[in-house]
């Protein structure tokens, strides 16, 4: 399988033209058509009787967000110019929520760029999920979630966080036009229970010689702790020099995750590398 349609989250944040240019290297790699999408936000009409005034101000709001969407379309085929001139792509623009368009555009789309999530400025955790959680547990598809300042998706060393789980089991399905044309592929299992696990050690061994039947040699770093997954993982990455890492994505009650935090929600927030998600 190969990626033919790439939807690519765009915005106003520092990271945009970065994702674009990433949109743009996947659909040079597979031969790809991307998709630029903006969100306007909810729509909100004056309540009735408000008068002249707030009909106008409502009107100016709109007419200021459909110019900066028109210039996110702007820079989506300049970019795609510059970079990828043989590349098809269009630009659609929904006046919805972001997280919604995303996720509804995403459903036919085989792969989506996003927006790392910003760490909240008040260090109160919101009730609101962020755009990138909605995307991951409602699309039906991977995501791929980008720092900002990232420049590669494909070629480089790719980590694979394995817990034999189904939504790990179907990253790796995800990834693997990725896993395909990587350098070098790490399996990662954190484990959490006594022993001593090596790369002949379940669900390790399984995922190992399943790769090995599509041609990928991949290596084993197993890491034995109490510590929570997500840091641990984390750290890893930075030690092995990985540049990608592909890990399912795991969703819990909202009110469990704000007490007991996520190895998921760590993950996307965290890593200094790509992450591509699966639910």
């Amino acid at each position: 399988m190969d990626y033919r349609t790439i939807l690519v989250e765009l915005g106003s944040d520092a990271g945009c033209a970065a994702r674009i240019h990433m949109a743009a290297d996947l659909a040079s790699c597979f031969g790809a058509h991307v998709i630029g999408a903006s969100a306007t936000g909810l729509r909100i009409d004056p309540v009735r009787g408000a008068g002249d005034d707030a009909a106008r101000y409502a009107e100016l709001a709109r007419r200021r967000l459909l110019g900066q969407v028109a210039s996110h379309g702007e820079l989506l085929g300049n970019t795609l110019a510059d970079t990828a001139p043989g590349i098809t792509f269009s630009h659609h623009v929904v006046e919805e929520e972001t997280g919604w368009v995303l996720a509804q555009e995403a459903r036919v789309a085989d792969i989506v760029l996003l927006a790392q999530p910003g760490a909240t400025g008040s260090g109160v955790p919101s009730l609101a999920p962020e755009v990138a959680e909605y995307v991951m547990l409602n699309a039906g598809r991977p995501v791929i979630v980008l720092p900002a300042e990232v420049r590669r998706l494909h070629g480089g060393h790719v980590v694979i966080a394995w817990d034999g789980q189904r939504e790990a089991a179907r990253a790796v399905a995800d990834a693997m036009p990725l896993l395909l044309r990587a350098r070098q592929v790490t399996i990662l299992a954190v484990w959490g229970r006594p022993g001593t696990p090596d790369g002949n050690s379940e669900p390790v061994a399984g995922l190992r010689h399943y790769l090995q039947r599509h041609g990928i040699v991949a290596a084993v770093r197993t890491e034995q702790t109490s510590l929570p997954v997500g840091p641990v993982i984390c750290d890893v990455l930075e030690e092995l020099g990985a540049d990608f890492l592909v890990a399912g994505g795991y969703g819990h009650s909202r009110m469990r995750e704000l007490v007991m935090g996520g190895t998921t929600r760590t993950l996307m927030r965290q890593t200094k590398v790509p992450v591509l998600f699966s639910h």
